[in-house]
């Protein structure tokens, strides 16, 4: 793996996402705080962006902080979330929040190792939110990016190898809108089963792209 191949992953990523990224979903609104993005994060688990983009907004309209959330009957969350088919979700916000208030005032910490004790946060959460939140320069590895960088470095996906990798090429001040770049990319092109190598902006360097000659070889 080369500097410039490295080089070349992030500015073109950035770039297509520039001009290509989903930048309608509303938890990417810049001016979203930091409870808001944990909110999102915490529904997007295991759940596709498109089945939560239309429920967010009005729930952290009407649950904007841990005191509300914390201040509202159970069975009204549970209500608010239910068209999202995320129903066990309300009792990891109403859990979570009450530990932000009980350990952090009603504030989302900037720490790591704070947001990983929160029920319902573990380390991709917590990566996600240090991320998007305050800025820091990691990255969240989920099923989806560890497709695209296993694929482009080929390099095996259940490895730690990914991970650190992935960690070792975030551009410093550019963390939130390269993980949003590597995950609209493996949504919309890199995806599991049918990768369209042909459209994609990383094909000239991409060793997953050289060997299948544009076919996938794998489910990855």
């Amino acid at each position: 793996m080369s500097l410039q191949t490295t080089r070349s992953f992030v500015s073109t990523l950035l770039d297509w996402h520039r001009e290509n990224g989903r930048h309608r979903l509303p938890w990417r609104e810049p001016e979203r705080t930091a409870f808001e993005i944990l909110v999102a994060e915490i529904l997007l688990q295991r759940t596709t962006a498109s089945a939560v983009a239309g429920g967010y907004d009005p729930f952290v309209s009407r649950y904007p902080t841990a005191e509300s959330v914390v201040a509202a009957p159970s069975d009204e969350l549970a209500e608010r979330v239910a068209p999202l088919g995320l129903t066990k979700r309300a009792s990891y916000l109403e859990r979570c929040s009450g530990q932000l208030l009980e350990r952090h005032g009603g504030e989302v910490p900037r720490r790591r190792s704070d947001l990983r004790s929160l029920h319902g946060v573990g380390d991709y959460t917590a990566r996600s939110v240090a991320v998007h939140a305050f800025g820091e320069d990691v990255a969240a590895v989920d099923t989806n990016v560890r497709r695209l960088v296993s694929r482009f470095f080929d390099i095996e996906p259940e490895t730690d190898v990914t991970e650190a990798l992935t960690d070792a090429v975030v551009p410093a001040g550019r963390s939130s809108d390269f993980l949003h770049a590597m995950l609209d990319l493996a949504a919309d092109v890199c995806t599991a089963r049918s990768p369209d190598c042909g459209d994609c902006p990383l094909r000239r360097h991409c060793e997953f792209s050289e060997l299948s000659d544009g076919e996938p070889a794998t489910d990855n």
